[in-house]
């Protein structure tokens, strides 16, 4: 016999939908299905939230570290370790250190863009991290002078980065590294992807004002599920 998807039996029992039989059924036969019913409805109101509580909060993942040398860069944004790590809620956690205590105040710029520290991300799988740009940002910058901004940006041609997604800002009690946690749906949900990340210094646009890791035109991957 072919047995029904159980996500439908369950919507069906969640609904509170009325069971219906084809053909008469004593009234005796009534009082027990629906006897057995409630039974089955309560078992299944103390097994369902352990289910979802269960396949909510999976184990993380392993933690991708990059380093890098203190000094490398001339100015306060000068990254000296990045980790990646998907969390045991599902988002991504990044943790940007540096080799000095920042501030959001530290990011801005009397003129020109804010300081900002990023991950490049590619999310296709065919893409070449060395010859292609990637396909998002997730970044932190500042908003004001007491405060942090983060966010994923998407990328597409020559158009400027577009914002599409919030990200969750927090630094560390030393003042030297920042967290930023963002999901899975904002960069698509992909199986792997590979980053990057770079550092630039605020005001200033050139390349030596960029400091990149991992050095070189390498990009790390991975691995989301």
């Amino acid at each position: 016999m072919r047995r029904a998807p159980r996500g439908r039996a369950l919507a069906a029992v969640d609904s509170g939908g009325v069971v219906r039989h084809i053909g008469r059924v004593s009234t005796a036969a009534q009082r027990l299905s629906s006897a057995r019913f409630r039974l089955a409805a309560g078992v299944l109101g103390v097994v369902l939230p352990a289910i979802v509580v269960s396949g909510a909060l999976a184990a993380p993942s392993k933690t991708l570290v990059i380093t890098d040398p203190r000094a490398d860069v001339s100015g306060a944004v000068d990254l000296t370790r990045v980790s990646l790590q998907r969390s045991s809620d599902g988002r991504l956690r990044a943790v940007f250190s540096f080799a000095a205590k920042l501030t959001p105040k530290t990011l801005l710029a009397g003129s020109g863009p804010p300081g900002s520290a990023c991950l490049r991300i590619w999310t296709v799988a065919t893409a070449d991290p060395a010859v292609m740009r990637p396909d998002r940002l997730a970044c932190v910058t500042a908003r004001s002078d007491d405060e942090f901004r983060g966010g994923v940006y998407e990328v597409t041609g020559p158009q400027p980065p577009k914002r599409i997604a919030d990200a969750s800002v927090k630094q560390t009690a030393s003042g030297q590294s920042i967290v930023l946690r963002f999901t899975q749906s904002s960069i698509a949900r992909p199986q792997r992807i590979r980053f990057a990340v770079e550092a630039t210094r605020p005001g200033c646009e050139r390349v030596t004002c960029i400091d990149a890791l991992p050095d070189g035109a390498t990009a790390r991957s991975f691995r989301l599920r």
